[in-house]
């Protein structure tokens, strides 16, 4: 009996108190499983959960009909509870499964989520045979406001409300949405999208195929749109009463690139095959879908435009009343350039183009054309007609100016002629690999990057758009002696992925003029540049965003270096890196640097972190000058300065002006300045955002500073002085272990720990 006992104790000892939903612990590594429908609803049931991470075992059926279903009055998870919205911040990761039959029947922020926090993501996860009702607003198949990062999910079945209403996301409150797609049918009010009601955020490499419907703002894909779209398409039937587009109904000022409909568009006014409002920047798209409209702005591409449309084209039959035009209905101060439409248009009453239909005189169009043939019209509010034969020879193109592929004009390479001939197509368009450069090696993957050997090489890149995502690696020192070279990625095409220097050098780059110059003109977030030196670079004339490495960085920049001189009268210009908005690390420049405002020996205007970076040489200009920063908003730690500064206004040894944080910092070169002018800072909003930091009251020649503690050469040459101060140190444990600043005491100033120490 006494066994008995002693056995039953311990399997009951083995057994948890209390195990949720189906496994898991909720971590990264071990999340919870989520296998049936019970442990999704208590999932939603314990916001005490909303920030642990979930992974979906199996398909999921939350059929209403079957036992233990229900219709649910508000969304799954995440629902809004007494009008405060308490957000899912952690991870679900579908896991390739599905989750079918959701009904909803309620008011608003209706979906499977409720609201998704910036730090939460959803991922890998299909929403099928959805029917979900709302008399309100906010209302997404999968969620109904999303903050944070949604990839390879998809919706079908049925979504509707009043406004916000979007097939897969109510409104994309700056969040990020990739590589999804909707075939569900959508009908709202106003603001009604495919995909998205409203987008704020990013949308990229996405789809949607469903028929979407309503009043005001209605598109293909999105219903208004106050963030990014690129990559993306459409082609389900759209229909509305005024700002209605096959892929956005209302495009604000922002950009939509690289994108298509082909679906047919019908409503009242301002009806077109891509956007029917557009304030914004339309560049690199084409519609194909049949428009039609019973009122005025009718267009095959855009129905009214104030924005800018660039490199577009339309091929779909347009219908209206007035204001009718092949590619843009009414061209009210927007300027389109480098664009064609081919289609048929019809107009029963004022102002029909076979391009534009009516245009202000504020407004631009310049090297664009229409077929005369095709669309019946003769007369156009701007463009040039031209007969089939001319619209499909690529000398016309070429006489304008318009970037083809092939040409000796650089590797931008916007437009190609398709194989076999006929009307211009663009880049994205082309098949896989055709028509691109040749390198040493490799396929531009992360795992074999294409190499590059030669000047040549590198120097074939420049902004051509489908090589903005490739990933590349240097394997010899490259010389740019005599060549007219090409900036790698702008503004508009932002280099996005690793470019690995591989320890190697770049010489002798030179600009004259121009803006976003550098080897790079910007780095996407998404961009890594590491492990190569810019050096004897020579930048004269005027621009602005201009640096060695590059005029703007949004992503990563570890373990580069630049020599030379970068001389703009001109803002934001560094000698690394002119404007920078991501992570400069291990970095440093020991070039001239000259400018206007915002000059650094290292980075112009920095909004990002800058750490263990350091400057020499000499930085002169205007306002916001600075031996290392011109321009600090953001962090600045752990670096110096030797740099020689003279300036006018808001001048310091390190940095000009600290709106941010700047911390472990030295400087110790001569400062020159009228007013404002500091030894370490010239001007910081709070003395306490400058913290443990120092320069050389002897060698500056400056005795105050807009934050900073002033020390002697002796002072500043001594490991003491910086211990007190909480720094890091090699070979020392009380101010942390990560080594970052080493001495030759009585000799020198402190080094990083990453600079070559050199031999006594």
């Amino acid at each position: 009996m006494r066994a008995s006992l002693l056995t039953l104790t311990i399997c009951l000892i083995a057994i948890p108190a209390y195990a949720k939903y189906s496994g898991g612990t909720g971590v990264h590594n071990d999340p919870y499983q989520i296998a049936t429908a019970a442990d999704l609803i208590a999932l939603g049931e314990t916001p005490d959960d909303y920030g642990k991470h979930f992974i979906i075992t199996t398909d999921i059926d939350l059929d209403p009909n079957l036992p233990g279903r229900q219709v649910f009055s508000k969304a799954v998870i995440a629902a809004p509870v007494m009008h405060r919205l308490f957000p899912f911040a952690g991870v679900l990761d579908g896991n390739g499964h599905t989750i079918s039959n959701l009904t909803i029947r309620g008011e608003w922020n209706l979906g499977l989520f409720g609201h998704l926090a910036s730090w939460a993501e959803v991922r890998n996860l299909g929403v099928v045979d959805v029917n979900i009702t709302g008399s309100g607003g906010f209302v997404g198949g999968l969620v109904s406001v999303n903050s944070g990062t949604v990839t390879q999910c998809y919706i079908t079945g049925e979504v509707s409300g009043d406004w916000n209403i979007g097939g897969l996301v109510g409104n994309n409150d700056n969040g990020s949405i990739s590589d999804c797609y909707n075939t569900a049918t959508v009908n709202g009010k106003d603001l009604t999208g495919g995909l998205a009601g409203t987008n704020y955020g990013d949308v990229t490499q996405s789809r949607s195929s469903g028929t979407v419907s309503g009043a005001s703002g209605v598109g293909g894909l999105v219903g208004k749109n106050s963030g990014i779209v690129t990559h993306s398409r459409s082609s389900g039937t759209v229909s509305g009463t005024s700002g209605v587009g096959g892929l956005v109904g209302e495009n604000g000022y922002i950009r939509i690139t690289a994108c298509c409909s082909t679906g047919a568009v019908m409503g009242d006014s301002d009806v077109g095959g891509l956007a029917g409002r557009n304030a914004g920047r339309i560049s690199d798209c084409y519609s194909a879908g049949a428009v039609d409209g019973t009122d005025h702005g009718i267009g095959g591409l855009i129905g009214s435009n104030e924005g800018s449309v660039a490199s577009c084209y339309n091929t779909g039959a347009v219908n209206g009343r007035d204001c009718v035009g092949g590619l843009v209905g009414e061209n009210s101060f927007g300027d389109i350039a480098a664009s064609y439409s081919t289609g048929a248009v019809t107009g029963s009453g004022q102002h029909v183009g076979g391009l534009v239909g009516d245009s202000t005189i504020a407004a631009t169009m310049t090297d664009s054309f229409w077929d005369i043939q095709t669309s019946n019209q003769a007369i156009s509010a701007g463009g040039t007609g031209k007969t089939t034969p001319e619209m499909q020879d690529p000398d016309t193109y070429r006489a304008a100016g318009w970037d083809l592929l092939g040409q000796t004009d650089g590797p931008h390479d916007i437009w190609a002629e398709p194989e076999g001939g006929g009307y211009p197509i663009l880049y994205w368009q082309l098949p896989l690999g055709f028509g691109l450069p040749a390198f040493s090696a490799g396929i531009g993957e992360p795992n074999d990057p294409y190499t590059i050997s030669t000047a040549e090489q590198l120097n074939s890149i420049g902004h051509n758009p489908r090589l903005m995502e490739c990933h590349f690696k240097v394997v010899a020192d490259l010389d740019l002696t005599g060549t007219h070279f090409y900036t790698i990625g702008d503004n508009e095409f932002p280099y996005s992925s690793t470019f690995d220097g591989n320890d190697h050098t770049i010489s002798h780059l030179t600009f004259e003029s121009g803006e976003y110059l550098g080897m790079f003109g910007e780095l996407a977030p998404t961009a890594k540049a590491k492990y190569l030196g810019v050096v004897d670079v020579n930048i004269t004339g005027l621009g602005k965003y201009i640096g060695a490495l590059a005029g703007r960085n949004n992503g990563q920049v570890i373990q580069c270096y630049s020599t030379g001189i970068v001389t703009r009268w001109s803002s934001y210009v560094g000698g690394l890196i002119g404007f920078n908005l991501g992570d400069v690390t291990q970095c440093y420049s020991t070039g001239a640097v000259n400018g206007q405002n915002y000059i650094g020996g290292l980075v112009g205007f920095n909004s990002g972190n800058v750490t263990q970076c350091f400057s020499t040489g000499e930085v002169s200009g205007g306002y916001y000058i600075g031996g290392l920063v011109g321009y600090n908003s953001q962090d600045t730690t752990n670096c110096y300065s030797t740099a020689i500064v003279n300036g006018g206004y808001y001048v310091g040894g390190l940095v000009g002006e600290n709106d941010g944080q700047t911390g472990m910092c030295y400087c110790t070169g001569t400062v020159k300045g009228i007013w404002l002018v500091g030894g370490l800072a010239g001007k910081s909003s709070y003395e306490d955002n400058v913290y443990w930091c120092m320069w050389d009251t002897q060698t500056s020649g400056v005795t105050d500073s807009a934050g900073g503690t002033g020390k002697t050469t002796t002072e500043l040459q001594t490991v003491s002085t910086f211990l007190d101060a909480g720094w890091d140190f090699v070979d020392e444990t009380a101010n942390g272990t990560e080594d970052i600043w080493w001495i030759l005491e009585g000799q020198d100033y402190p080094r990083l720990w990453w600079e070559l120490i050199p031999e006594n």
